[in-house]
């Protein structure tokens, strides 16, 4: 990692430290459980009181570099105070690994909580956790996967504008099997794309390209794009201070009951 990747890391541990500090988690019960043996398959299981509530798997970003569960625990606090359960799976980062394993973790992740539940879930990630929780989700069946939630996500971005894209994604055989965009089908749980207009790190033109692409074939996708909103400012959103006036979580919180409405009909 170089002087700068590592001068905002530090800054951006720092914030997010100071996001959790008033985070309560209600009455929910947290379970920790590995899905592998590296101590970075290891996952939180937040659950609520009460029956049937839906379960939401997230996947947080940091450019396949950065990132742990422990950092999101405001998300997990947002997503139990409008009735969802939650789980926050890390994985294995790069330079560790390279994006063939990355995924393999996600994927395992859910394996893992799909073989302890009867019931189908929805994913959602921020940043290149969407992209994950993105390809997970277009590239698997339809029975246990109610729908994707996507915050500020890479979809469509190849070819690569980072140098450390190259060697992340690489070899270069694997190189297409990291765009969301190129597993488009009609059968993919529906998509709901969510980008701030003001994202200069991951532009909103990902989002429309993914959801134009997926209904070109046949597929459900829509998009919502906040005014005056940037990269951080989307998963800033899940904060304390500010979800309870925040249109990014009521758009959420519809999305995952509409869907989860619709499939009681199934």
């Amino acid at each position: 990692m170089g002087f700068v990747n590592l001068i905002l890391s530090v800054f951006q541990a720092a914030g997010l430290a100071l996001i959790n500090l008033p985070t309560f988690l209600g009455d929910s019960t947290k379970s920790t459980q590995a899905y592998g043996p590296h101590p970075r398959q290891v996952l939180d299981w937040y659950m609520g009181e009460g029956k049937n509530r839906p379960l939401v798997i997230f996947f947080y970003g940091g450019n396949w570099q950065a990132g742990r569960r422990s950092d999101y625990r405001f998300v997990a606090d947002s997503l139990l105070g409008i009735g969802f359960d939650v789980v926050i799976p890390d994985y294995r980062l790069f330079p560790e690994v390279r994006f063939g394993e990355i995924i393999a973790d996600a994927r395992a992740s859910v394996d893992h909580i799909l073989g302890q539940r009867d019931k189908r879930v929805f994913l959602m990630g921020h940043s290149a956790g969407a992209q994950l929780a993105a390809l997970l989700t277009l590239d698997s069946h339809r029975d246990h996967i109610l729908g994707f939630i996507g915050l500020a996500g890479p979809y469509d971005f190849y070819p690569f504008t980072e140098k450390i894209h190259w060697k992340i994604f690489s070899p270069s055989s694997d190189y297409c099997k990291s765009q969301p965009v190129n597993y488009v089908n009609p059968l993919a749980s529906p998509l709901y794309l969510l980008h701030g207009e003001n994202d200069m790190r991951v532009r909103r033109g990902h989002s429309k390209s993914l959801m134009e692409k997926q209904r070109k074939v046949g597929g459900k996708a829509d998009r919502e794009v906040y005014a005056s909103m940037g990269h951080v400012g989307i998963i800033l959103s899940f904060a304390r201070f500010r979800r309870h006036r925040s249109t990014v979580i009521s758009d959420i919180r519809r999305f995952i009951e509409n869907e989860t409405r619709e499939c009681s009909f199934d």
